[in-house]
């Protein structure tokens, strides 16, 4: 989730002496304050050409300007600004700002710092460093920074949502205090009940996540994060169902959102619908390219296609685009065993056990190429290793059945038959996801260029 941290401008007020240039600086500094910063920019940039040695114009500018979403010339006034004045308080707190704004946290903190350092007193300032010193990986100093900010800060809400997303990390009991203070302040705050909802997935309380969700749900219907965050967690709780309206929902208001579209191609998925959750990963691959889990799923969904060969490339691609993915091992392995090449496919295999002897998948697999060579001893050890692993796959009680069936172990046989069919049963009532993917995090959708979605 974009961070709602809020970044405490400086609306210094400027006295105008006798000195000053035309009445520039108090005409502009009153439509700042008013938010005419169109106004503000006109006649600042007049007054720039006769007096470019007045670093209260250039602040004025560089705010104006700031605020009117122009980066560029933002950052040139203020950078001009403090070439005139290197230690003027006010422009290093409102280029310090202006940085963090635009998610240049570095940048954010030298200035900060230097203001901080010059004397500046302003509790935003501190508040805004500290959370830069947190997105520049020094998550200790700047908890510690905003525990000492509290007198200031505890009636905003934004102070304990970004203390509680660094407590997150290191204690979700403090974490869940923090969230529970900024609802107190904005019982509907959507990003609010959003870290609120974290803290309880972290806390392995689903149910409490899902009722701040379903909060958030229902005083911003539209909001995306929201309804990604919704429904990834209902996914994740086999609620496909609710998932599946959710996503489908975030992807119709923001088509162009990667975390959307990789999410409503999961809820495909669930419900089957194999060609859909194909083309849909497909628009995400090419959004996103060297991606290895869109790989996988297409290689999976073009099995389920009946396209062995388009299926083997992805796979493959996958593979080599991360080589600890040993699922995609197991699944080349299995579209192998179908095509009759049992040697190939017990080679793969072995190298997963070798890197996680207790494997589901490969287990269950490798049990099956041992029935195909007739050897019921090694089937058996391996079907039993993925119930081991995995106590609910029906196939692997069902399959370890006929194995004990054929070793004339009939009463087992009986039990493990009967398992096999309930679980089978349950899961087919149940939908469940039988693809499991992890989703994008925030780094891989941002540097595709279309990032807008949940931290």
């Amino acid at each position: 989730m974009r961070s709602g941290s809020a970044v405490f401008l400086v609306l210094f007020c400027i006295v105008c002496a006798a000195q000053t240039p035309d009445s520039s600086i108090a005409l502009a500094a009153r439509q700042v304050q008013t938010h005419d910063y169109a106004g503000a920019v006109a006649t600042l940039r007049p007054s720039l050409t006769h007096f470019s040695n007045n670093p209260d114009l250039w602040n004025l500018l560089g705010i104006s300007e700031s605020e009117l979403n122009h980066p560029r010339e933002a950052r040139e006034a203020f950078e001009k600004g403090l070439k005139v004045a290197p230690d003027s308080v006010s422009l290093n707190e409102n280029i310090g700002f202006f940085f963090y704004r635009l998610g240049d946290y570095a940048g954010a903190k030298k200035y900060l710092t230097r203001a901080i350092s010059l004397g500046s007193n302003n509790s935003g300032v501190a508040f805004s460093n500290a959370a830069a010193e947190a997105r520049t990986g020094h998550e200790a100093e700047a908890l510690a920074a905003l525990r000492k900010l509290e007198p200031q800060l505890s009636q905003q809400p934004e102070y304990w949502k970004e203390r509680g997303r660094i407590e997150l990390r290191q204690s979700p009991a403090d974490a869940t205090a923090s969230f529970d203070r900024a609802l107190a302040l904005a019982p509907d705050d959507a990003e609010a009940l959003n870290y609120a909802a974290s803290a309880a997935e972290v806390s392995k309380d689903d149910e409490k996540a899902l009722s701040l969700l379903v909060r958030a749900r229902k005083s911003h219907p539209d909001d995306v994060a929201t309804l990604l965050h919704f429904g990834a967690l209902c996914l994740r709780r086999d609620l496909t169902v609710d998932a599946r309206d959710a996503l489908e929902r975030a992807y119709k208001l923001e088509p162009a959102n990667n975390l959307a579209l990789f999410l409503y191609a999961r809820v495909q998925v669930a419900f089957q619908q194999w060609q859909r959750a194909y083309d849909l990963f497909s628009d995400f691959a090419s959004r996103v390219p060297g991606y290895a889990p869109a790989e996988y799923a297409l290689g999976w969904l073009d099995e389920r296609l009946n396209r062995p060969g388009e299926a083997r490339q992805h796979l493959a691609k996958s593979l080599a685009l991360d080589s600890s993915q040993l699922d995609v091992e197991c699944e080349l392995a299995q579209l192998d065993f179908s095509t009759g090449d049992l040697d190939r496919a017990e080679k793969e295999l072995q190298a997963v056990l070798e890197k996680a002897p207790g494997h589901a998948k490969a287990n269950l697999t490798f049990g099956d190429v041992m029935m195909r060579r007739g050897d019921l001893q090694q089937a058996k050890k391996h079907y039993e290793s993925a119930i081991a692993a995995d106590p609910s796959s029906g196939p692997a009680h069902y399959k370890l059945s006929t194995v004990l069936t054929r070793l004339n172990e009939k009463e087992q046989a009986e039990r493990e038959r009967a398992i096999g069919a309930q679980l089978n049963e349950q899961a087919e009532k149940a939908s469940k996801v039988v693809l499991v993917l992890a989703n994008p995090d925030g780094k891989t959708l941002r540097d595709a260029g279309a990032w807008k979605g949940v931290e």
